[in-house]
């Protein structure tokens, strides 16, 4: 091999060896915003959309604003689904519509957790009803966590309220002095 060749083939490699760590990148953390996390944790048989909503010191009641859709896929085993309010709205208070379909199963509730700022507040299937309150569309059975739905006078709005109870662990996850 001559001295050019050898040349050509040391240029040709440093200007690989150049490109190709041009591609690499340094990799990047992912800012992530910081909000407000409703965590279920639920079997739910068919398809359909759940919906939280909340609100905050500055609205008196809930209403369509303030809320986060979800729609979920059907299927045997237990499944997590997230609702994540818009960074900056800290919630006083939230409300789980837990069906929009009529034809749904009976969905069983594994645990619900609200998360903020790395903290976590878990309720499990156990102590739901010590949270929660079940509205006149939901038959539910605590000692599964298992919620059936039935429509009233062609209504069908199956809701879980919040108790007082949640309260304080709502302002606990902010970081409120009680």
């Amino acid at each position: 091999m001559n001295k050019k060749n050898i040349l050509i083939n040391l240029l040709a490699i440093v200007c690989f060896i150049s490109c190709k760590n041009k591609d690499v990148q340094e990799p990047v953390e992912e800012v992530k915003a910081n909000t407000f996390d409703v965590i279920v944790d639920l079997n739910i048989q068919k398809d359909d959309e759940l919906i939280l909503f909340y609100k905050d010191a500055s609205i008196a009641y809930f209403d369509e604003k303030n809320t986060v859709y979800n729609g979920v896929k059907g299927k045997a085993e237990a499944q997590t689904i997230t609702f994540s309010i818009p960074e900056g709205i800290l919630p006083n208070d939230i409300r789980f519509d837990i069906s929009s379909k009529k034809e749904q199963q009976p969905i069983k509730i594994n645990s619900i957790a609200l998360s903020y700022n790395g903290k976590i507040f878990k309720v499990e299937q156990q102590d739901l009803l010590k949270y929660f309150t079940p509205n006149e569309f939901i038959n539910f059975e605590a000692a599964t966590g298992t919620a059936s739905f039935t429509e009233k006078e062609g209504n069908y709005d199956p809701i879980f309220n919040t108790k007082p109870a949640i309260y304080v662990e709502l302002e606990k996850l902010e970081g409120k002095q009680l």
